[in-house]
């Protein structure tokens, strides 16, 4: 049975006929992709599909549009008796009211090429296909690897001191749409960009789900909302996960992943492996613990396989070596491990309940639910107080911060300064880390000029771009599926049509419970702490730092003195910071060097 066709795509157009032949003549070389062609004289493109999916057929390639997602949806499940004349519609939707695309079902992103070196790239709701733009005078260049940029265009890489700074310390955003290369930007979800020959690349917003306000929902609306979270998941999971077998789930034994399990290899039927990041054995108690929500779902559901790595000091570090080389800061530790499990099974899909805290409510909903509830309601909820007494409490806090505008954003002010700079010197650039409190600030000022509902929701879901592009950089590149069951199109849509108040207080996770309240194990679905915690802390590890002179592609990135002479011991926010710079620099140049030495 074909999967949901998944591609990767490059396109490059160059003003000089001569340089984009020999970048054609560089792409079929490499057979890195099992198409190469000309969609117009002036437009070179390239796609490698997922393993499982059907190509895009001729109507597509007569319409000069390419789909890195989506395409099943658009064309083949639309109802229309003919591809080419649902080519043609989505083809005029995109060049004359790209605004309008939010008409088209489901997630979707493309590429439709025009002469002149003229395109239109439409990226997804969800997002989960990034596209990565770049223009360097005449020459504009399209991807979906950031990798490809740097292995087939002609132009040195220099990196982005900013996004590098904030990956550096673990921290996935892409700021204001740049990247770890500059000159390079990502379309933001919902988004498309119009290029035109000789003129600047333009953007614009197609999908924004926010609603204007939202009322208390009727008993009847909210039971519609708790019944649609669950033919979601179902159907999110029945076309994502391979009918055969190699479905891995990222599986903590917490609600989201528990409830995915449930549905995956209980309601559906599907063969499903597991992977769990545990607690050292040797603090009993927390793994005990972990493994009592586990060892039942393992008895019930017959997982075919599992592995489960325990957590330790520098467990971290370990992974992050042995992640998927991409020109990529691979961060997640399940992504981590996918080559070593790849060497004993092959995994054809990855899925987990990453943002489920989020759309189905956790101590994430609390600005939300404490904006748009107001006292007289919540005093009225005397059952809901009487179970939670704090509930008025937090309620004034978040109002009270709110007023005072001094709200809490999902990322720290002070990321980028090491909490010991009395025992050592700075190590990010004093300029990177200006331009970083600048943007907090301009983040802050924005959020505080935001009226609309759910803005706590709309700013973490945003930030949460860079997991989301991550996750396909990684799996793209072992040519896995990643399926996020609880960050698409239709469950983000539904999360903002819902009042705060189904989702949070009292409790957490109210939409889900009440969707799946048949289907998952009840002490599972009931879990009321987020997870394991961490053991005892121990006395600060220090681990021994390179001896010789940094790469100079961090120039900017790090202090002036850490480039020339760096310490030769760090504790782990030097040492973690610093093995995230030296592996993209490692990877950035080896796949510079697979041009050839040019």
């Amino acid at each position: 049975m074909a999967r949901p066709p998944l591609a990767n795509l490059f396109a490059v157009h160059d003003a000089d006929p001569t340089v984009l032949n020999e970048i054609m003549r560089d792409l079929q070389r490499s057979k890195e992709f099992i198409e190469v062609w000309r969609p117009t004289p002036d437009w070179v493109a390239a796609i490698a599909p997922l393993p499982g999916g059907e190509p895009d057929g001729e109507s597509c390639r007569h319409h000069q549009i390419v789909f890195a997602e989506g395409r099943d949806m658009l064309i083949e499940r639309s109802g229309h008796a003919s591809a080419d004349e649902r080519c043609r519609e989505i083809v005029e939707l995109a060049e004359s009211c790209p605004d309008r695309l939010v008409s088209l079902p489901g997630d979707f992103g493309f590429i439709c090429f025009r002469a002149k070196g003229s395109a239109t790239v439409v990226r997804s709701c969800g997002g989960l296909v990034p596209f990565y733009l770049k223009q360097s005078g005449h020459r504009f260049a399209i991807a979906t690897r950031i990798g490809d940029l740097v292995r087939y265009l002609p132009d040195p890489p220099h990196l982005d001191p900013l996004v590098n700074a904030i990956w550096a310390r673990s921290w996935p955003m892409m700021p204001d749409g740049r990247t770890f290369l500059a000159g390079v930007s990502i379309l933001g979800r919902g988004w498309f960009s119009r290029i035109e020959g000789g003129r600047q690349i333009k953007s614009g917003c197609y999908w924004n789900p926010r609603p204007k306000q939202i009322a208390y929902p009727s008993p009847a609306l909210a039971r519609e909302h708790v019944e649609r979270l669950r033919t979601l998941l179902i159907e999110k999971l029945a076309r994502d996960l391979d009918p055969d077998d190699g479905n891995l789930l990222s599986l903590s034994g917490g609600v989201d992943s528990s409830s995915l399990a449930a549905l995956s290899a209980g309601l559906l039927k599907r063969k499903v492996w597991i992977w769990s990041l545990l607690p050292p054995r040797e603090w009993k108690v927390g793994f005990q613990h972990t493994m009592s929500y586990i060892e039942p779902l393992v008895q019930q559901y017959r997982f075919e396989r599992r592995w489960e790595v325990c957590d330790h000091e520098g467990l971290i570090f370990e992974l992050w070596r042995a992640a998927p080389r991409s020109v990529f800061p691979i961060l997640h530790p399940v992504l981590c491990s996918l080559p070593t499990v790849m060497r004993e099974a092959p995994v054809r899909v990855l899925f987990g309940g990453e943002f489920a805290d989020e759309v189905c409510g956790s101590v994430f909903t609390l600005p939300d639910w404490a904006e748009q509830t107001h006292l007289s309601r919540l005093l009225l909820d005397f059952w809901g107080l009487f179970k939670n007494p704090r509930m008025v409490a937090r309620w004034a806090k978040y109002r009270m911060a709110s007023l005072l505008k001094r709200q809490a954003l999902p990322f720290p002010q002070d990321l980028l300064q090491n909490p010991n700079t009395k025992k050592h010197r700075d190590f990010f650039h004093p300029g990177v880390q200006t331009e970083y409190r600048s943007w907090c600030d301009r983040q802050r000022r924005a959020f505080a000029a935001d009226s609309d509902p759910w803005r706590y929701l709309a700013l973490r879901s945003t930030a949460h771009d860079g997991f989301v592009i991550m996750n396909w950089e990684a799996c793209s590149a072992l040519k896995i599926r990643r399926s996020l069951p609880f960050f698409n199109r239709e469950v983000l849509e539904l999360a903002f049509e819902c009042h705060p108040v189904e989702l949070y207080g009292p409790g957490t996770k109210k939409l889900l419970r009440a969707a799946l309240q048949n289907d998952v194990p009840e002490r599972n679905l009931q879990r009321l702490d987020k997870d394991h915690g961490r053991p005892p802390a121990s006395a600060a590890h220090r681990y021994p730092l390179p001896e010789e002179t940094l790469p100079e592609e961090l120039v900017g990135v790090v202090s002036a003195e850490w480039l020339s002479q760096p310490p030769r011991e760090g504790d782990d926010w030097l040492y973690g910071g610093l093995t995230r710079l030296l592996i993209f620099v490692e990877s950035l140049r080896a796949r510079r060097q697979e041009r050839g030495g040019q």
